[in-house]
């Protein structure tokens, strides 16, 4: 019945979302051309980031969105986690960032969790990646040309660490994270 009433609000979410992000304009096809060949320039340059297994959540995800922005990106408070990730032992959260694409127009969302053991990171994986399950059976048919973003998604648990990148450079957001968290 809660998954029932969270897909209502998501569909309703997403209708009028869809309104309000505009299209599909990007931030790459809205930059100026010296934007792009300073952007060009520093796609190329390894990401230096250093290893801080101390780093606050926000730190990272800030560092991600900086690099691969989301559109309307909206944090998500702890209240709201078990909406997002059935299953997920918010009591055994240190700390965590979780954005989200706040129209829910796109699938985009980043989520660095710190757990207080490592026990807990472990049992975490399952509640993301029945996440990223719910997001791909909601997006399949509501924009489909997104889909690389989800197809393409990271879940990984290093150590007390888990993180969930759903974006449009997994890749880029993967390699910012392991610069924090390894």
């Amino acid at each position: 019945m809660k998954k029932k009433i969270i897909f209502a609000a998501l569909v309703a979410a997403l209708v009028c979302g869809a309104a309000s992000c505009g299209g599909t304009a990007t931030p790459a096809a809205t930059t100026s051309a010296a934007s792009e060949t300073a952007a060009a320039t520093k796609e190329s340059e390894e990401i230096s980031v250093p290893i801080a297994s101390d780093a606050e959540p926000g730190e990272i995800t800030k560092a991600v969105l900086d690099e691969v922005p989301i559109n309307s990106a909206f944090e998500k408070k702890a209240e709201s986690l078990p909406d997002y990730f059935d299953g997920l032992d918010v009591d055994a959260l240190d700390a965590f960032s979780y954005y989200i694409c706040a129209s829910g127009a796109y699938p985009d969302e980043i989520a660095v969790f710190r757990f207080n053991s490592e026990d807990s990171a472990k049992g975490a994986v399952k509640a993301v990646e029945d996440r990223l399950a719910y997001q791909k059976e909601t997006y399949e048919t509501y924009t489909p040309d997104e889909m690389y973003k989800i197809e393409n998604a990271v879940i990984r648990q290093t150590g007390n660490w888990v993180y969930y990148l759903v974006t449009s450079d997994n890749e880029k957001a993967d390699s910012i994270v392991k610069g924090f968290i390894g």
